[in-house]
């Protein structure tokens, strides 16, 4: 019997069951299936049944693969050796499919299989779906003192409906324009947030989950290490909240990140330097996100590097990736250091497991600084644009 002599409720039940980036090449196969894989109800259900990946920069541009293929990758022979990305690859992302792809920066933010992109003279957004190759172009101001995140709202339909939050990163009373403000899919504009401010200093990049966005901070001007705190925004009520962390001490070379673990809950890093050591402790939530309810931890895993990745160079940026089945965390850095030819970055993978720390550099393009990691799951999400849909 073929596939299309099943019922369709069948049929439809064992291709949801298949990686959105087969049913990608699978569209074109028959009009049924290409309007099946349109249907909102079953790119939501494939999405829920998708594998989580892991999207990484390998200097030539941005590929897929899962997490072990990206340990595998990393020669646990000793630091000296290189790092070769094009190992372990499964799948090359599609390019974008615009003359003006050559102009993206790096991935700012994530969800449901779409990316959220600067491009590098920081004058526009674009989001875009590396599994469909759709992309959505947005106008976009300030952009190199402003957070954007992307978010959704669940109004229990067939679709999410998208969002873009943004605001600044500056003070209140700085001359900066702090406004904030949304920008809706369905309406192709933003418009203003009256009354809804931060009112404080992101440190950390935002993640989403569960449609709605999370974020370390911390109060501006504050002296008191327990003003810093779990911020939340809501994308439904469109407002923003305060959660726990469970953080104890607070340093003052310390870096803190977010990370997703599988689609369901978050994951807390703090990296410090003690005396000659790098140290790092990860938290993760004991249970999956309930967005009526503040979080609870239990810590992942402690880590103590030693002086072989001791650097005191400026981090510009950094992600890491949890695997909770391994009890392993993949971690990727960029730093900046002054030279006599100028300013240079340089970008770095380590990975601790079960006693096992390896570390390995990576060369990188001069002054690119964004996620050398980013967790992902490929989706045949269509990019809405007002009522129609992006191209």
């Amino acid at each position: 019997m073929m596939l299309t002599d099943l019922p369709l409720d069948l049929e439809s039940e064992i291709l949801s069951r298949v990686p959105a980036t087969s049913l990608q090449r699978l569209k074109t196969t028959c009009k049924r299936w290409y309007a099946l894989f349109r249907d909102p109800r079953f790119v939501k259900k494939n999405l829920g049944k998708a594998a989580t990946h892991v999207i990484f920069d390998n200097r030539s541009g941005y590929s897929m693969t899962d997490i072990n293929s990206l340990i595998h990758s990393i020669n646990l022979r000793g630091i000296q050796n290189s790092f070769d990305p094009s190992i372990g690859v499964d799948v090359k992302l599609n390019v974008l499919k615009d003359p003006r792809h050559d102009k993206i920066s790096h991935i700012i933010s994530h969800c449901d299989g779409l990316l959220l992109c600067k491009t590098e003279d920081y004058g526009r957004l674009v989001v875009w779906n590396p599994c469909t190759g759709q992309i959505k172009w947005i106008q976009a101001n300030n952009m190199l003192m402003d957070v954007y995140v992307l978010g959704y709202v669940n109004n229990n339909k067939s679709c999410n409906s998208y969002k873009i939050l943004n605001f600044g990163i500056l003070p209140l009373n700085s001359s900066h324009d702090n406004k904030s403000k949304i920008y809706e899919f369905n309406s192709d504009s933003w418009r203003i947030l009256d009354h809804v401010s931060p009112g404080y200093f992101a440190i950390s990049k935002a993640m989403t989950l569960k449609g709605n966005a999370y974020w370390f901070a911390s109060d501006w001007y504050a002296s008191d290490k327990e003003r810093k705190f779990l911020h939340k925004f809501d994308f439904r009520s469109e407002r923003f909240g305060r959660l726990c962390i469970p953080i104890q001490k607070y340093y003052a070379d310390q870096t803190v990140a977010l990370s997703v673990v599988r689609e369901e809950k978050l994951a807390l890093l703090q990296q410090w330097f003690d005396k000659d050591s790098l140290k790092m402790n990860i938290w993760v939530t004991k249970t999956k996100i309930d967005e009526d309810k503040d979080l609870s931890w239990t810590n992942f895993l402690v880590v103590e590097f030693g002086k072989v990745i001791l650097t005191r160079d400026a981090l510009n940026y950094m992600s890491f990736l949890v695997d909770e089945e391994d009890k392993m965390v993949v971690c990727s850095d960029t730093m900046c250091s002054d030279t006599r030819s100028g300013t240079k970055t340089r970008t770095r993978i380590y990975f601790a497991k079960e006693g096992i720390q390896v570390h390995q550099e990576i060369a990188q393009k001069p002054k690119k600084c964004g996620p050398f990691l980013v967790s992902y799951v490929p989706s045949l999400v269509q990019i809405q644009s007002g009522n129609k849909q992006s191209s």
